[in-house]
């Protein structure tokens, strides 16, 4: 069994999407504590970073916890897909594109979200906007556009 700490984590992850623009930190909690079945990764976004593109997973279920700040949840692609989560607010997606979700920080300030998944390999998810498939195996991720293997 491992250890980690969610006030104090040390970050897997710490950059940018696009250079100079805001960071975005990633910790899988889950990992550093030794769990094999759950995962648990830690975000936090400075203000106009995201945690993941707007996607859904066919077998995974998510709930996620706002720790700090006020993020914004995309459910979709129009106008009335979003909304603003207050910290302390907790939001689950269920498997398929009913659990189509974003998370990203519209905020001055930072804001820290925590998912907690189901972690059962493999796992298929689909970035809407993308077009990218990501499948997840205990090996490797394969990301794939249009059927084809792009990394």
């Amino acid at each position: 069994m491992g250890a980690s700490n969610l006030f104090d984590p040390v970050w897997d992850f710490e950059g940018s999407r696009e250079e100079g623009g805001p960071t975005t930190r990633a910790v899988r909690l889950g990992a550093q504590a030794g769990a094999e079945r759950l995962g648990a990764s830690l975000y936090e976004l400075e203000s106009g970073a995201m945690a993941s593109p707007l996607h859904f997973h066919h077998g995974a279920e998510e709930i996620l916890f706002v720790i700090a700040g006020e993020p914004t949840l995309r459910t979709g692609t129009g106008a009335d897909d979003e909304r603003v989560l207050a910290t302390g607010e907790i939001v689950s997606f269920p498997p398929g594109r009913e659990g189509t979700h974003q998370i990203l920080n519209r905020a001055a300030g930072p804001a820290r979200v925590l998912v907690c998944s189901t972690n059962d390999l493999p796992e298929v998810a689909e970035q809407v906007e993308t077009g990218l498939t990501v499948v997840l195996t205990s090996e490797y991720d394969r990301l794939y556009k249009n059927g084809v293997d792009i990394a």
